[in-house]
This record gives structure tokens, sequence and C-alpha cells, in this order.
């Protein structure tokens, strides 16, 4: 019988179905396998179900020639006391139709709930972390610090009021779903980990690690100062290797910015972690995307821009956006107006004198331009990118000379407006003009999706001396990189995680 449920996951394929399918399904190369040995899997009338060979692997439980996707269904762990020498536990999963459980004794139905809290969703987050500090925030969710009360490890959490995500409902639980689905699939040491998801009846709580370095840029001016070609050429490898992995797994993540670039820990500046695959999605070849139009402003594609069809190098330009920056010390997309650093940015109009005139390797400069080559089909890809002769070449022909990020403050004062457009989870699906709260104009809003970037442009309420900034930011502890770097606007802003 179907269970009524307000769960953010109740509408998921997954919950929607029976839970058995026949067959084998597709396992992701290289994923774990954990063998049921000595368990026992029950029904929802908690009979005995005879098999002869069962395991977990990747979000599936195989039994024979039988398995069901675990994916957003929910699972919770009961311990029963049967003695003072031994306990039994059994973990129970189920959908909005059926369930099914797996019994034990303790460590076995523990190794098994260990591998499938990354798939499953849990409840009880509060009985299994402490939270200690509050570090971010947004209009959907609270980020934590927190500590997991079992083995004592810090992590992150993102909390979100479900609440607040009952405006536009349906594709809020999609881009949601979509965010997970693809966090899941990422297990590389230059990417965010997703560790496990918890729901109860006001919030989900998405568990990551906590990347304690901050922030790239920020690190480089708050304590580096200065630094050099070699420390750039080990970054941009880094984060290259993380977009083949990413790519890899069919998968654009169409932000990358240098507040989505964080370092894992403070006293290891080349140790990057790609963040926040909030706008990211699974490639698909005709575009047909939940957001198409996305990015941050001055690091976006012009493709995006153009509302052309795009592919994974839409990741590559961005990256040799943030390439430029850390070598010339300045914005690669300049303007005197929000109206002419957005145009700059669909032409993709960059002045590479300021590139030429730095003290650097020809190989930088080369690759560096390369990747942001305005012609999508001539653009380097990731793949190419990592075999550059930049990386390849001796550290003695690498330039030791100083390199440094300019610090450019904006005036603020005055009409504050803000420019910004379909953010999943974070502020309305538009793109729109909100003034502070000491001018008498009303809001403007402007969807992406049905106007083009000339439409806009040529607005008569679109001004082209605005200062934009960000409405909610989440970065507590620092002063957001929009008010540091030149000219660092923002089309979409999904936040980073701490």
């Amino acid at each position: 019988m179907r269970q009524k449920s307000d769960s953010c996951f109740s509408a998921h394929s997954n919950r929607q179905d029976c839970l058995w399918k026949k067959g084998y399904p597709q396992i992701q190369f290289g994923s774990q396998l954990v063998i049921l040995n000595g368990l026992k899997i029950r029904d929802s009338q908690k009979k005995n179900i005879q098999f002869k060979f069962a395991y977990v692997q990747d979000k599936y439980l195989i039994v024979d020639q039988r398995y069901i996707n675990l994916e957003n269904i929910q699972m919770k762990k009961f311990i029963i006391s049967q003695s003072q020498f031994e306990s039994l536990a059994f973990l129970q999963f189920k959908n909005n139709f059926d369930l099914f459980e797996i019994f034990g004794s303790v460590p076995q139905v523990s190794e098994i709930q260990n591998y499938c809290k990354l798939h499953t969703i849990q409840d009880n987050f509060e009985n299994n972390y402490e939270i200690m500090k509050l570090i971010g925030k947004g209009s959907f969710a609270k980020v934590f610090k927190v500590k997991q009360i079992e083995n004592q490890q810090i992590y992150a959490v993102k909390i979100f009021n479900k609440m607040k995500m009952k405006e536009n409902e349906d594709e809020n639980q999609q881009s949601l779903w979509k965010e997970i689905q693809i966090m899941r699939l990422m297990n590389h040491k230059h990417i965010i980990k997703l560790r496990e998801i918890y729901e109860d009846e006001i919030k989900v709580y998405v568990i990551v690690d906590l990347l304690k370095g901050g922030e790239l840029i920020s690190k480089i001016e708050k304590q580096m100062k200065i630094y050099d070609e070699s420390l750039v050429r080990k970054l941009i490898y880094n984060i290259l290797d993380a977009l083949i992995y990413i790519k890899e797994r069919k998968v654009i993540h169409r932000d990358i910015k240098p507040e989505n670039l964080i370092l894992k820990d403070e006293n290891d500046i080349s140790n990057i972690v790609i963040a926040d695959f909030g706008l990211a999605d699974f490639y698909q070849e005709k575009g047909q995307y939940l957001f198409k139009k996305c990015g941050s402003l001055g690091f976006v594609a012009p493709e995006i821009l153009q509302d052309k069809l795009y592919d994974y190098k839409v990741d590559v330009y961005s990256l040799g956006i943030v390439m430029f920056l850390l070598l010339t010390g300045e914005a690669a997309i300049q303007g005197c107006s929000t109206q002419e650093v957005l145009k700059n940015n669909t032409y993709g109009l960059i002045d590479y004198k300021k590139l030429e005139s730095c003290d650097i390797s020809q190989e930088a400069k080369d690759l560096c331009k390369k990747m942001l080559i305005l012609n999508q089909n001539q653009r380097i890809s990731a793949e190419v990118a990592i075999q550059h002769p930049w990386f390849k070449i001796d550290n003695y022909n690498i330039s030791n000379n100083t390199l440094q990020i300019h610090r450019v403050q904006q005036d603020l004062k005055g009409q504050k407006e803000f420019l910004f457009c379909l953010t999943p989870l974070w502020v309305n699906k538009s793109l729109r003009s909100i003034s502070d709260s000491s001018d008498q104009y009303g809001a403007l809003t402007i969807n992406v999706r049905d106007r083009t970037i000339e439409e806009i442009l040529n607005s008569k309420n679109f001004k082209s001396d605005s200062a934009i900034y960000d409405l909610e930011d989440d970065i507590i502890e620092e002063e957001t990189i929009a008010n540091r770097i030149e000219n660092h606007k923002l089309l979409v802003k999904q936040r980073s995680l701490p």
C-alpha cells in the first residue's frame, strides 16, 4: 500500500515503483563490493528471502538474478538486544510502496549501513551529529560545522529548509535530486566528497567533507600575498585532472570560479578541491538541461551566454579565466559597467596584452590562450590541455618571478542593484534587478530562458552603472571575492560549501 509522505524524495522515480527488478544492473566500473555473508534478507511480511548469493555494489543490492536500486529510498537502523553478550540489528529499506530488511549481527549490519548511506536517505540526524558552528547561510539553507558522534570526525552539513522550497517545489526537488545524484558519482581527491543524506519533517541534511583551507584567492591574498608560476601550474593541473574525472561521468560543472575552488588544508595551497555542484548537470547533446543558461558573469563560457549548444569545454573556458587571473593578477573579462562586462563576456573580448606582458613562460601563455578560444570547436579540451608542454618542462624553465593578485575595491555607495538568475535552491529563477531599501523602485524580473542577452541589455530598465553583488552571501567569516577582484559580477550564485 502506498504510504503518505512529505519527503522531498517521495516523488522520485525510485520511490514510485516496486523495489525489486529482474536481471542485473549496470554497475559503475571499479566500485567496491560487499557480500552479505551470514546476513538474512526479509520481505515486508517478515519472511526470509531465500538466496544463493547476495551483495551490495555501487547503489544496488543484488540478490541472485534480482536487484534493488537503493538511490533515495529510506534506510533506518534498528538494534535488538538479545542478551548481554550479543546484540542483533536490522536495516529497513523502504519506498512509497514496499520495504525489505537486512538482518544480522550489529557489526555486519553496520558495515552494510556504512556502504549504503551514500545512496539512501536516513533519519535521526541529531542522534548522529553534534552541531558545532554556523559557517554559512543562504535563502534556502544554512551550513554548519558538525561532529559525528560515533567517530568524532568533523564534517560540514548543508541544511535545507523544506518549507522555503515549497515555491516551485517540483523544480527545486529535481534540482536537489540532480545535485545529490551527481555528487554521489564523485570520488576524486580534488573534488568535494558527499558522505550521506538525512531528512526529517522540515529539513534535508547534506553531509560533506569540511574543507579547512578556505577559498583559493582568499588564501593568496591574506597569507601568501605573492606566489610564482610553479604554484599556478600545480593548481591548474590538479583542477584539469578533476575536470577530466567529471567529464568521464558525463557531467558538466558549469560554475568553475574562484569561490568554488577551495583548499582542503590551509597548509597546502596546491591541494585544491572543486566544490559546489548546484549548477552541474549531465551532458545533453541537444541541450535539454533543467537550467540551461547559468554560470557566473566574468567566468561563464560565451556559448552559454549566446544561447548556443555547449559541451564539457565550458568548464575549460571558465578554468582559463581563473588561470588568467592567477597569471596576470587581473580579471580577464573587464568593463566600465555591468553592461560592458556582460557584452565582453558574451563575445569573449579579452585583453591578451596583459597576459603577454607578464614575466612568465611562453608555455603558460600558450595554454591559457588555448583554453580561452572563443570558438568551442577550436578550444582545447581538458584531456589535451593536461598533456600540454607547460606541465612537462623542468622547473628551472618556469619563471620564478613573483605574481600577485591586484586588489581593487568597488564603490558600493548609493543605489544598489542585484543581478542574478535561475539559481537552484537559493534565489528565484530569473534575471532580476532589485533596488535596495532606500530607493523606491519596483522589482523587474526577466526570464533568461525566454530572452536573449541583447534583449536584456537593451531593456530600458537595465542600468549600466549599477553596483552588482550578492543578495544573500553565505560566506560569513570573510568578505566575498566580488569586493576584491574587479568586475566579478554574478550571473548565477550557487554558494560554495566550506
